[in-house]
C-alpha cells in the first residue's frame, strides 16, 4: 500500500536509495523495513568489523557519509537530550563540517554565475585551493587593494541536495506520526520544523551578513574585542566577502604564549564578550569554540563564522539571570517560582519537583572549586526539565551548549578561573540594570503607551461587537485540538449502532415473513425469511469479530 505513493511525496527516488543503501552499508537495513522502503535497500551484510563498532558510532558515519543536511540534523539532534540517549549526543557532537573540497572549476561557475562577470574581473589571483572545506561552503583568502580578505562561497547545488533531504525527511516524520503512535512523544512533525529552521537559516548567506554586522553594532565601543569587516558590495545571495582576520587560533595555546600573550586575561575577555551577547545584547554566537575564535597581534579577540547565533528576549534574559542567581543560592523554592512563571512547569505535584529539582542542587553541594562544572550543571537541569515536561527552546539549548564549550575555553586558558562566579555576576549586572532609574522610565513609558492605545480603541471596539450582537452577524470561532481520535471512535460507533439496527430489523422481518405463510412474487414468504435469517447472522458474526479484534467491548 504504502511505497506505491512515494513518487507522489518524495520527487528524488534516487536520494532515497542512497540513503537506504548506506544505511545498509552500516548495519541498520531493518529501519527501511519499518518504512515500508526495504526494495530500495540492497541485500548486503555489512562486515563483522563495522558490527563490532557501537552503535552511536556507526549512525555518526552514516550522517557524516550522507552529506550536509545530515551533518547538521546531528548537530541539532546533540542538543536534545530528551530524544536521543546520552551516548548519542556525545557522539554527534563529534561531527564536523570538514569535509572534501569542490572542484575549483565549479566553485569558479558559482562565483561567475553570481557576479555575471569573469571571475578575474571581480578578484584577482583567485586561488584554486581553497583554506577550508565545510558542509555547505568553501573558503578562500584574495587580496582586494592592499587588504586581505576572506571569500566564503557556497557549495554548488547544495541548496537543492538540502532540500531534497528535507523532502525526504517530512516523508519520514509524517509515517512516524501516522503509523507509530509511540512516535508521538517525540513530536517528529515538530522537531523536522524546528530542524529546517536551523538549516535554512544557515543557507541564508544574507541572514549571516545581518548577525555580523549586528554583532559589529553591539561591540562598537569595546576595544578589546574585534568583529570582521562586511565588504557589502561583493557579497551576493550565495557569495560573503569578509576581512581576513590575522591572528592565532583560541586552540594554539603554545603559539599564544610564545608570542608573550597574557592567557588569562584573554580568559576573561573571551568570557566577558560572550555574557555580554548572552545577558545584554540578547544575540549570541551559536558555535564559539576555540577554531571560531582568534586572538589579534595586539590581544583583542576577533570571532568568526556566524552561521549558528541564538537569540533570547528581555523576558527570557531576565529569567535566566535569576536562574542562575538562585541556582547558585541553591534555592529551589525560587528556581521552581522562575521556572512556573516562564517556562510553564506544571505545579500539580510541586512537593515530588521539589525533591527531584533538590537531589539535582545536592550534587553540587559542598564541592571545589577545580570539581565543580557549569556544563554538567546545565546538563543536569536540562534532564530534570525534559523529565517534568518541561519544553526548552532551541535558542536556550543552544545557549547551554555555548555555555558548556566557553567553560572548557575558560579552564584551557586559565584553570583558576571561577567560570560560575563570572556567570554570577553577569547575571546580578542584568538585574541591577533591570532595576535602574532609566530602565524602570522606559517601563513605564511602554505600558503608558499601551494603556493609552486600549482607551482609544475600547469604545470602537464594545460598540462593533455590540452592533454584531444586536444585528445577530457576531461569529465566535473555535478550534478543536486533538479532537480527531474522539471524532473517528463516535464515527465508527455509529457505524456500529446503524450495522445493529439492521440485523434487528432482518431478524424481526424475516421471523414475520416465516410465520405468516404467505406468497410472494418471489415465492414463499418462509425462503426469504431463512434468507434474511442467514444475512442478519453472517452480519452479526462479522460485527462480533470486528468488536472483540478491537479489544473493546
Amino acid at each position: 500500500m504504502f511505497p506505491f505513493r512515494l513518487r507522489d511525496d518524495i520527487n528524488d527516488i534516487k536520494r532515497l536509495k542512497e540513503i537506504a543503501g548506506v544505511f545498509t552499508k552500516y548495519g541498520l537495513g531493518y529501519l527501511a523495513q519499518r518504512f515500508h522502503l526495504h526494495r530500495f535497500a540492497p541485500k548486503s551484510t555489512p562486515p563483522e568489523d563495522v558490527l563490532n563498532e557501537p552503535l552511536s558510532v556507526r549512525v555518526r558515519k552514516i550522517l557524516e557519509e550522507l552529506g550536509p543536511t545530515f551533518i547538521k540534523l546531528g548537530q541539532m539532534l546533540s542538543l536534545h537530550p530528551d530524544i536521543i540517549p546520552h551516548e548519542f549526543c556525545e557522539e554527534f557532537e563529534r561531527l564536523q563540517d570538514n569535509v572534501s573540497p569542490v572542484e575549483f572549476v565549479k566553485i569558479k561557475e558559482v562565483i561567475e554565475k553570481q557576479y555575471n562577470k569573469r571571475l578575474d574581473e571581480v578578484f584577482k589571483d583567485f586561488p584554486e585551493t581553497s583554506l577550508a572545506s565545510a558542509s555547505l561552503a568553501q573558503v578562500y583568502k584574495v587580496s582586494i587593494g592592499n587588504k586581505e580578505a576572506i571569500v566564503k562561497v557556497q557549495k554548488p547545488h547544495v541548496e537543492e541536495i538540502i532540500h531534497a533531504d528535507l523532502e525526504i525527511l517530512e516523508f519520514l516524520a509524517n509515517h512516524l506520526d501516522k503509523y507509530y503512535k509511540e512516535a508521538h512523544v517525540y513530536n517528529p512533525k515538530g522537531l523536522l520544523e524546528e530542524f529546517k529552521r536551523y538549516v535554512l537559516n544557515e543557507l541564508d548567506f544574507e541572514n549571516e551578513i545581518v548577525n555580523i554586522e549586528t554583532f559589529r553594532h553591539n561591540f562598537r565601543h569595546d576595544k578589546t574585542v574585534h568583529f570582521p569587516l562586511v565588504y557589502d558590495k561583493l557579497c551576493t545571495e550565495k557569495i560573503i566577502v569578509v576581512e581576513h582576520i590575522k591572528g592565532t587560533k583560541l586552540s594554539d595555546i603554545h603559539k599564544l604564549k610564545d608570542a608573550g600573550l597574557d592567557l588569562q586575561k584573554i580568559a576573561h575577555t573571551v568570557i566577558a564578550c560572550v555574557l555580554k551577547q548572552i545577558f545584554s545584547d540578547g544575540l549570541f554566537h551559536g558555535d564559539p569554540h576555540p577554531g571560531n575564535i582568534f586572538i589579534l597581534p595586539d590581544g583583542r579577540v576577533s570571532f568568526v563564522d556566524f552561521g549558528v547565533v541564538g537569540r533570547i528576549d528581555d523576558e527570557a534574559k531576565f529569567a535566566s539571570a535569576h536562574l542562575f542567581i538562585a541556582a547558585a543560592e541553591k534555592d529551589a523554592d525560587e528556581m521552581l517560582k522562575i521556572m512556573r512563571e516562564s517556562m510553564g512547569m506544571n505545579s500539580s505535584n510541586e512537593p515530588k519537583i521539589k525533591l527531584s529539582l533538590q537531589q539535582v542542587l545536592d550534587k553540587y553541594y559542598g564541592i571545589t572549586l577545580a570539581e565543580f562544572s557549569v556544563n554538567s550543571f546545565l546538563k543536569d537541569l536540562t534532564r530534570f526539565l525534559y523529565e517534568n515536561k518541561v519544553r526548552i527552546s532551541p535558542d536556550h539549548l543552544l545557549l547551554i551548549k555555548a555555555l558548556g564549550i566557553l567553560e572548557s575555553e575558560a579552564k584551557m586558558l586559565d584553570p583558576e578561573m571561577d567560570f560560575g562566579l563570572e556567570i554570577r555576576h553577569a547575571a546580578e549586572r542584568l538585574i541591577k540594570d533591570e532595576y535602574s532609574p532609566v530602565r524602570i522610565i522606559k517601563k513605564i513609558g511602554a505600558t503608558t503607551r499601551d494603556l493609552f492605545g486600549l482607551l482609544q480603541s475600547f469604545p470602537k471596539d464594545l460598540v462593533s461587537i455590540l452592533t454584531e450582537l444586536r444585528t445577530g452577524s457576531l461569529r465566535i470561532g473555535f478550534e478543536h485540538l486533538n479532537l480527531e481520535n474522539l471524532i473517528a471512535v463516535i464515527d465508527k460507533s455509529s457505524n456500529r449502532l446503524a450495522v445493529s439496527l439492521i440485523i434487528a430489523a432482518l431478524i424481526i422481518g424475516s421471523s414475520v415473513l416465516i410465520n405468516s405463510g404467505a406468497q410472494t412474487f418471489l415465492g414463499s414468504a418462509q425462503y426469504l425469511g431463512t434468507l434474511g435469517f442467514a444475512t442478519g447472522g453472517v452480519l452479526g458474526v462479522w460485527l462480533l469479530i470486528k468488536i472483540f479484534g478491537s479489544g473493546r467491548l
